[in-house]
């Protein structure tokens, strides 16, 4: 019987810190300044990470349409080349030489420092 009522008693101080705690908790977070002002700072906080993101959704979006109207010019730049060169191809059959207004530059381009040059 003393077993029992002391593991009782027991139980009841263990659940009167835990009601404790939690209103502690409850008067700092709702009731002080700072438990106020740590509220107000997360939203803030919220806010600005929330227009952030939607920053950041506009930037993506304005460069993947940029990037996507650079691949249509260079698809464009690569078709008029190739038909350029049909042509003068075909002129040269019939044996018309053409000279190119701009000299072709279709070899891979290197920095003058790679080449050991500057």
């Amino acid at each position: 019987m003393i077993g029992e009522s002391g593991s009782n008693i027991g139980y009841i101080v263990g659940g009167l810190g835990v009601v404790a705690a939690v209103g502690q908790m409850a008067w700092q977070r709702f009731f002080t300044k700072e438990g106020k002002g740590s509220d107000l700072l997360v939203q803030q906080l919220t806010e600005r990470i929330a227009a952030q993101e939607s920053r950041i959704i506009s930037v993506e979006t304005g460069l993947d349409q940029e990037r996507e109207a650079r691949r249509q010019a260079e698809n464009k730049v690569h078709a008029l080349e190739l038909d350029n060169l049909l042509l003068r191809a075909e002129l040269r059959r019939h044996g018309i030489d053409v000279g190119a207004a701009l000299q072709p530059d279709y070899a891979l381009r290197v920095a003058p420092a790679a080449q050991g040059i500057g």
